[in-house]
């Protein structure tokens, strides 16, 4: 088994503390060590750092090089410096992997998120590991939808439980529900699981399935290939990947799963994408405590979060209900919980005002 873990986000609705030099996943985002970090030392726990892949941008090599130091250079596969979405991006990795170690099934981790207990994560690939050996077909990992949640893909679970554990045949893959009225109905009356990115499978059978499903980015891939490990590789290589379009790699995933010829499992830990500073707060609390970080003294106050990276610097809040706030060396953010989107208007202002080192 062979990890790419995946770390190019920008992270912009995590502003101010992501910025465009040094994204979410290698910033403290919760305690003192950033996601990136803690993910690599969960993995290490289990895997050697030879069979640990990083996928990253190139202006984060030096993010990656100084928070996992165990991992090789070998190891690095280097997206161009350019926004693609995950599809391209994890495309390249699938190919470094098929050159590589095209007889191993690989396992996708994503750098940005939160999972406790550790063990039940490595449990789980463990699981998939099984899974995907044994019946040759993509496995990802899923979560009990016990109510409706806007801005996830569903998934709906066949009846038959494959193996040990909460595995289950995919039925269908259900894209993200345009309304709160679509999501509720799918709930209720569908047997769904919220579709959390765990991909595990083969590198060619992968490649397999982006030739049928997206030929065009398959085409790219393969002039990549080709250019892999001669001279001139990285000339090569961006000039290819700016011609790819954007697109995740559900464009391809999702047809597979509509196949029947998909797995997921239920993921035995506590998991969240942390992609808003709200999936910070509701991963950590109940809507009535407050999340804080740092040195914080809080009177009359609930449901907010308050962040702070200066040790020695005190903040107080009293008598505010459900506020984000969050102190940066050079920013300070204060915003409703429930108006978190108006960060990127933040971002638009800032780029009007071209002051963009705030950004």
């Amino acid at each position: 088994m062979k990890i790419i873990v995946t770390a190019g986000g920008q992270g912009t609705k995590m502003w101010p503390y992501s910025r465009q030099d040094k994204p979410k996943q290698f910033q403290p985002i919760i305690g003192d060590v950033s996601s990136y970090e803690q993910t690599i030392k969960t993995l290490l726990k289990e895997f050697t750092a030879e069979d640990i892949y990083i996928s990253t941008k190139r202006k984060f090599i030096k993010y990656v090089s100084e928070q996992s130091p165990q991992i090789p250079l070998k190891n690095y596969i280097v997206e161009p410096d350019v926004a693609k979405d995950r599809g391209p991006a994890e495309g390249l990795a699938f190919v470094r992997l098929s050159l590589n170690h095209p007889d191993e099934p690989f396992f996708i981790v994503q750098a940005d998120c939160i999972r406790d207990p550790e063990e039940g994560f490595l449990e789980m690939i463990r699981q998939a590991e099984k899974l995907v050996t044994k019946h040759k077909q993509p496995v990802t990992g899923g979560i009990k939808a016990t109510e409706p949640v806007m801005g996830v893909d569903y998934l709906k679970l066949d009846v038959e439980v494959i193996g040990s554990g909460e595995a289950y045949k995919i039925d269908k893959f259900l894209f993200r529900p345009a309304t709160a009225r679509e999501a509720k109905r799918l709930v209720e009356n569908f047997h769904v699981v919220v579709h959390c990115n765990h991909l595990c499978w083969y590198p060619e059978l992968m490649l397999e399935a982006y030739k049928k499903y997206r030929p065009d980015w398959y085409e790219a891939l393969m002039k990549i290939k080709d250019a892999m490990d001669k001279p001139g590789e990285n000339e090569a290589i961006e000039a290819i990947y700016a011609t790819m379009d954007k697109g995740p790699t559900e464009d391809v995933t999702n047809h597979v799963m509509n196949n029947g010829d998909a797995m997921v499992i239920l993921l035995p830990y506590k998991w969240t994408d942390v992609g808003t500073w709200g999936s910070v707060y509701d991963f950590f609390e109940d809507g009535v405590g407050n999340y804080e970080n740092g040195n914080i003294i809080t009177v009359d106050t609930k449901g907010s979060l308050i962040k702070t990276d200066h040790k020695d610097k005190l903040i107080a809040v009293a008598g505010v209900k459900n506020l984000v706030i969050v102190d940066t060396e050079d920013a300070l953010l204060i915003i409703p919980k429930d108006q978190i989107e108006k960060i990127k208007d933040i971002q638009k202002t800032l780029e009007d005002r071209n002051e963009t080192e705030y950004l």
